[in-house]
């Protein structure tokens, strides 16, 4: 291997009891829901009831809600554990004597965060595809669904290292991981709110103008959730919940520019912010190595 770290941090994670346990929690979570819906299915079409197979598609939607949920909660956890005990016997700043070091480090940490969360998605495919045989689903959704686990992972992922690259202290480093991620994905909600109703009452329109309208939408996409949303209305064909929102700031959805470029675009940028916060971690470290080596 290239990255030497890399390789110590597969054999790590790969001797460690934790990850098979998190398998077997994870997948068990997932087939308790599927059981569940097949259960209640198998109820209504015994006592006579229509048997609706869309139900499986919200069953589909569920789960895929769960296994993305799963990364924005858990990733503190999971790179808590990578982290408290190197972090806090100072080990990282004497190893990055090494020219290099921090880069290699935090690409390492990240390769290791995200195969386990595309470890944790492959396992339950078994799980996932009983959704698209009984409802007809395109197994185009499941790669889909694997492309935003992927991206949620590394953005996740990314503020969560930069987090512990940060703090010394791991209690301090899941504040500030919680902070940064509440921040995005509620406090940019919040902020645009705030911008619309000011601007409206400073210009006593029922619209706000356009600079305020393209600033509140350039916050919308800082925000994970719009490429989520992207992922939910492309699942149910249901995007009324986005086009009520952007109407509400002002933004036209009826466009085909829109549809083509919003969702694409929250992506991408979900993407860039995390290679930014890779950078921050690479340079924090870089930083304070001088001063703990004096």
């Amino acid at each position: 291997m290239i990255n030497p770290i890399m390789k110590t941090e597969c054999l790590k994670e790969g001797r460690n009891i934790r990850l098979p346990m998190m398998v077997i929690l994870y997948n068990a979570l997932l087939a308790f829901i599927t059981i569940i819906f097949m259960f209640f299915n198998a109820e209504s079409f015994q006592e006579g009831y229509s048997y609706d197979t869309a139900s499986y598609l919200y069953q589909f939607l569920i789960i895929s809600t769960i296994q993305i949920g799963t990364v924005f909660f858990g990733m503190p956890f999971l790179v808590w554990s990578c982290f408290t005990q190197e972090r806090e016997n100072h080990i990282i700043e004497h190893f990055c004597m090494i020219p290099g070091f921090a880069k290699q480090f935090v690409i390492a940490r990240i390769t290791r965060i995200m195969a386990v969360n595309m470890l944790l998605f492959i396992s339950s495919l078994p799980i996932i595809s009983l959704s698209c045989i009984y409802s007809g689903f395109p197994w185009a959704k499941i790669v889909r669904l694997g492309i935003m686990i992927m991206i949620f992972s590394f953005w996740s992922g990314s503020i969560s290292v930069f987090s512990f690259c940060m703090c010394k202290k791991g209690i301090w480093a899941f504040a500030q991981n919680a902070l940064l991620e509440g921040g995005m994905l509620i406090g940019t909600l919040l902020v645009v709110e705030l911008i619309r109703n000011l601007a409206l009452s400073v210009s006593g329109q029922a619209v706000p103008v356009p600079l305020v309208t393209n600033l509140c939408i350039l916050l919308v996409l800082l925000n994970p959730l719009a490429a989520y949303m992207g992922y939910y209305g492309n699942v149910t064909g249901d995007i009324g919940l986005v086009n009520t929102y952007c109407s509400h700031i002002g933004v036209d959805t009826t466009g085909q520019l829109f549809s083509l470029l919003f969702y694409k675009a929250a992506s991408i940028i979900c993407i860039f912010m995390g290679i930014v916060f890779l950078a921050l971690a690479v340079w924090q470290l870089e930083k304070e190595t001088p001063q703990e080596i004096k």
